[in-house]
């Protein structure tokens, strides 16, 4: 007796190895999948802005990446004690101009590096609901707890988001050609918004990014799907009811490893899971000799996957 309807998931084409790099941008749930393939040890760079919820706000960083655009300390505005940039995360807020400036340049040349080698780019869209700064008359990134007069809420209409995902997919192919696009859904729902504004919401993006997916721009992973009609209870959420737990996030990277890792990379994750668990370990007895002979055997499993791939940090 089945207890769920799976999703069908194409394998992708081609699939992410460790000879491979990979950049995620958006949503939260983008951050959860990028914890996991940093945990594998993949080479992966995970929204050095912060989370993003809506594909304007990602676009614009994308073209301040690709046109080398530095950030400056007149963009900057200062709140509770940070100084602050509307293009990105409130984590990224210093206590003085210049540290800002410097932490938000430092993700921009991060960001520009992974674009210029990322075999995949994924982007997890949020929701098409954004906000718009009347002063500059732009959408952002976040609004720092600023007044709320400061903006105007707005639903993105399908064929802005269209635009906006087709010219994102532009810059990540002019920088990267070759580069594999994933776009997926986060299935974090907006309830701060409406649940039925939430779902209206959901339906924009999906429809956008399918349209991406139907002129082949594009791949696309059913996140939102596996979550909300797969896994389908609330058993699968936290207690806000909105996030989904652990256990969804580990079901949905089964899912995403299954169809978009390679076969090859397969016995590699075993072996750094393996590593990661020994690392944990902690000893009875940390001056015995069988402790310092494990040690020692470790480090040589260690130096050896460092050396195949040198960008591991254990």
């Amino acid at each position: 007796m089945k207890w769920s309807t799976p999703v069908g998931i194409p394998p992708g084409q081609p699939p992410l190895g460790y000879e491979g790099s990979v950049l995620l941008l958006g949503s939260c749930f983008a951050a959860h999948m990028g914890e996991k393939l940093r945990y594998f040890q993949f080479d992966a760079l995970t929204n050095p802005f912060g989370v993003i919820y809506h594909p304007a706000p990602l676009l614009e960083l994308l073209k301040r990446a690709a046109e080398n655009r530095p950030f400056t300390p007149g963009e900057l505005f200062e709140r509770q004690g940070l100084w602050r940039s509307l293009e990105a995360h409130s984590s990224l807020g210093r206590p003085t101009a210049t540290e800002a400036v410097n932490a938000l340049n430092v993700a921009l040349s991060g960001l520009r590096a992974q674009l210029q080698r990322a075999t995949h780019v994924i982007l997890t869209l949020g929701s098409a609901w954004g906000y718009r700064a009347l002063e500059t008359d732009r959408l952002v990134a976040n609004c720092h707890t600023l007044p709320a007069p400061k903006f105007r809420k707005e639903l993105s209409e399908p064929h802005q988001l269209e635009a906006w995902l087709e010219e994102l997919i532009g810059l990540v192919r002019a920088a990267r050609p070759g580069a594999r696009v994933l776009l997926s859904v986060s299935p974090v729902r907006h309830l701060r918004d409406g649940l039925v504004e939430s779902q209206y919401s959901k339906a924009l993006l999906l429809t956008a990014a399918h349209r991406m997916v139907g002129k082949g721009l594009a791949d696309y992973f059913p996140a939102y799907e596996i979550v909300l009609d797969e896994l389908r209870d609330y058993r699968f959420f936290d207690r806000d009811l909105v996030h989904p737990n652990a256990v969804a996030i580990d079901y949905v990277w089964e899912r995403f490893a299954e169809t978009w890792i390679s076969e090859a990379a397969r016995p590699v994750m075993t072996e750094v899971d393996g590593i990661r668990k020994a690392l944990a370990h902690r000893p009875l007895h940390a001056d015995s000799a069988a402790h310092t002979a494990f040690v020692e055997q470790l480090g040589r499993r260690v130096d050896h996957l460092c050396k195949q791939y040198p960008f591991m940090r254990f």
